[in-house]
């Protein structure tokens, strides 16, 4: 190999390992230890107490029913008073991860989480949920639901968007839920059967993939293969990670879902 073409592909190289630095490793600058812990009935956290019991009824009741499924959905609202600091992206990515949101065989998380004081909203989607809560969908129900937020009407800004996001997941997983004149959900969903076999899986798994998280594998894949020392220990690691999560997978609490960085983000 010549001399610039070896200064190119170390070049190459940099920058991809620079990138995933930056994805995946700069999200998690926003300390654990700062974050207010997950709730008691996790799927919503009110700091401000700005939400109605209505509000709180259908929340809890759509991912009660979500329980009932074999894909187990969690869909989690949160009000914060403030970011403290931190960006809207990198505070809910890390509330993500520390709450555990989502199924962990689906990675089927989603937060949407309302920050009171920077005015700020922000859709987080999980790996598994990204193909179809995709950077478009999720920005335009926030931008439909936006005028309720400038308004000070946070409450009913928050329930239309939730009601969006059910919709959304709903038609994914083919769910069938009726809903009574207060818009409560009253009926179980009904999940069709599908073929969790490996193949019909990863198909599934490599179907949800943007163009760039196919990137990202294969830049990591090819860090893992030559990186001397690294496949024995990282694969160590993610396997002793992925199991402890799943220990965590009771009622009402994460189930050890991952943050995709997906979703979209606005000021109100």
């Amino acid at each position: 190999m010549q001399h610039s073409d070896y200064k190119q592909f170390s070049t190459i190289w940099i920058v991809f390992i620079a990138l995933f630095s930056f994805l995946y490793i700069h999200p998690q600058l926003v300390a654990a230890s700062e974050l207010p812990e997950a709730p008691s009935n996790f799927y919503y956290y009110d700091e401000p107490g700005i939400l109605t019991p209505e509000t709180k009824e259908l929340i809890l009741t759509i991912n009660e029913h979500y329980e009932q499924t074999a894909e187990k959905p969690q869909i989690v609202v949160a009000v914060i008073d403030s970011l403290n600091g931190e960006t809207v992206e990198d505070y809910s990515v890390a509330l993500f991860e520390k709450w555990e949101i989502g199924n962990v065989d689906y990675d089927n998380g989603v937060l949407i989480l309302l920050a009171l004081e920077e005015r700020e909203i922000r859709i987080e989607v999980g790996y598994g949920l990204e193909g179809t809560l995709t950077d478009g969908k999720t920005g335009k129900i926030l931008d439909d639901n936006l005028t309720y937020l400038s308004n000070n009407l946070f409450d009913g800004g928050l329930q239309e968007i939730f009601r969006d996001t059910v919709t959304e997941v709903n038609a994914e997983y083919h769910y069938e839920i009726e809903e009574s004149s207060t818009s409560v959900v009253t009926e179980t969903p009904i999940t069709p059967p599908r073929d969790n076999g490996f193949i019909p899986s990863t198909l599934r798994f490599f179907k949800s993939l943007k163009p760039f998280n196919v990137l990202i594998i294969i830049v990591c894949i090819g860090f893992a293969i030559f990186t001397p020392g690294s496949r024995g220990s990282s694969k160590g690691g993610r396997n002793r990670k992925r199991s402890g999560s799943r220990k965590k997978s009771n009622r009402r609490s994460g189930g050890g879902g991952r943050s995709g960085g997906g979703g979209s983000s606005r000021k109100f």
